[in-house]
């Protein structure tokens, strides 16, 4: 015969099959609603992946059209920059040219002032002085007298009027200097008038 407490024992098991039974399918039953809420979000995060990628790519796109778009700025405003600063040299240039073409008369009326015989120490000491504060002013400026007595005749530095027989000069080269040319760094600022051996 089974005594109460081994009843107890036998049914206690049972009960508690039969409780592990009931909560079995249903945490079965949460796994399947935790497994489509997972899948759910999934998808959720899958799209929301494929937006954001989407967006970094037009956002990429974007930017490097903007940085194209500076970096063409850019090169065109130090274009702009250059080409200013050439215009604006070549103005002061042309400028200064313009000027000393009306100046360079006077240069050469001094020279000759200068190598003219004169009685007056004092007032040939003084045409002197005044010749050499222009030839400084000139230097300044970056001005330079032609050399070019003795040489080849060139049409680009020289303005030939007269032609010499002069014994020993070979023929084509200048043999006098009848206005002084000048040179602005590479620039002809007025050509030497001379006269060149037959």
């Amino acid at each position: 015969m089974i005594s109460d407490e081994e009843k107890k024992e036998q049914t206690v098991p049972e009960t508690q099959e039969e409780e592990n039974k009931e909560t079995v399918p249903e945490d079965l039953h949460e796994d399947k609603e935790n497994e489509k809420s997972s899948k759910k979000n999934k998808k959720k995060n899958d799209s929301r992946i494929e937006e954001l990628e989407k967006e970094k790519e037009v956002l990429k796109k974007s930017n490097e059209e903007l940085s194209d778009k500076f970096l063409r700025k850019v090169a065109e405003f130090d274009n702009y920059r250059k080409r200013t600063e050439r215009e604006k040299l070549e103005s002061v240039s042309l400028g200064v040219s313009s000027a000393l073409q009306g100046i360079l008369p006077v240069y050469d009326a001094l020279c000759l002032a200068a190598e003219n015989e004169c009685t007056d120490e004092t007032y040939k000491k003084g045409v002197e002085m005044t010749l050499q504060t222009f030839r400084n002013a000139l230097e300044k400026m970056g001005v330079t007298e032609m050399d070019v007595l003795g040489k080849p005749f060139d049409p680009q530095y020289h303005n030939a009027v007269l032609s010499d027989s002069v014994e020993g000069a070979e023929s084509g080269t200048v043999t006098r200097v009848l206005q002084r040319g000048f040179m602005q760094g590479d620039k002809v600022l007025r050509c030497a008038m001379v006269a060149v051996a037959e």
